[in-house]
């Protein structure tokens, strides 16, 4: 059994151990202050997992909001550290063919979960649902099928319940920490952030022991992407992009023939529909 040398951690917010509602995850305020310093807490407990297990390059990618929630002087110093937006592949930025395996750490559940933390799709306000090849979608299935296109395995997750569980759906025998139960939106029983970081650091240790079981995530061309937006003014603006398709007042379709264009593209339309519901 080959060990990995080189893995990519993608870290989202909603996720963590510790936190509970959005307050937490952004804005000028103590609880967000609060929740960087727990984000801090798990980054560095996978850090450590990762070196346990013998591998030598590690890099973290700080995939929440604008890219600049990790405080970088605290972040374990064995790991290199991309932040700031934007991007190509926004929460895979510096994702390539040269690594081992991709981890995802403090990840939601998509949008409309029952029982998830702070569950949404990429961009909370503006999109409802997404679909590639038909398939309900989230966060994580489209970022491993990003790993996938390099050729990378996605071997980890850490969220709540629902996170771990739609994580399965794609890859289903992941590694995972569930470091809490979500009781609603913003309800969830945790774990002690202690008890969650051990969580994690086993986990990741034990997860990357098995990097020759697990296949990257692929999605066959051609790909389809459906989406569905807040309002039919998302649509109207969507609708100017050559590749776009109307289906009904408020969904749309794209399909290409290959993933990581597809997925670029979705991330595009996702913005231009955002720029139109804040006028």
């Amino acid at each position: 059994m080959s060990k990995p040398k080189s893995i990519y951690i993608s870290i989202d917010m909603e996720g963590i151990s510790g936190i509970f509602e959005g307050r937490q995850t952004g804005g000028d305020t103590g609880e967000y202050q609060r929740g960087r310093k727990l984000m801090i807490g798990d980054i560095n407990a996978a850090v450590e997992g990762a070196l346990e297990a013998g591998v030598e390059e590690i890099v973290v990618s700080d995939a929440h909001g604008g890219g600049r929630n990790l405080i970088a002087e605290e972040v374990h110093d064995a790991a290199y550290l991309i932040q700031g937006r934007p991007t190509w592949d926004t929460m895979m930025k510096g994702i390539g063919g040269g690594y081992d395996a991709a981890l995802y750490l403090g990840y939601h559940a998509m949008k409309g979960t029952k029982e998830a933390t702070l569950a949404h799709t990429v961009s909370g306000g503006v999109v409802d649902d997404v679909w590639v090849n038909g398939r309900p979608t989230g966060e994580f299935g489209l970022n491993a099928a990003v790993a996938g296109q390099y050729g990378v395995p996605s071997m980890f997750i850490s969220g709540d319940a629902a996170a771990v569980e739609e994580a399965k759906q794609f890859v289903p025998n992941i590694g995972s920490a569930v470091v809490k139960w979500a009781m609603g939106r913003q309800v969830a029983k945790m774990l002690h952030p202690g008890k969650a970081r051990d969580l994690i650091r086993k986990g990741v240790k034990e997860a990357l022991g098995r990097v020759d079981e697990i296949e990257p995530f692929v999605v066959d061309p051609p790909v389809e992407f459906k989406m569905r937006v807040w309002s039919s003014l998302g649509v109207d603006a969507l609708v100017r992009l050559p590749y776009v398709e109307r289906l009904d007042g408020r969904t749309v379709k794209m399909t290409f023939d290959d993933y990581h264009k597809g997925q670029r593209a979705l991330m595009a339309a996702i913005t231009l529909a955002g720029t139109v519901r804040r006028r």
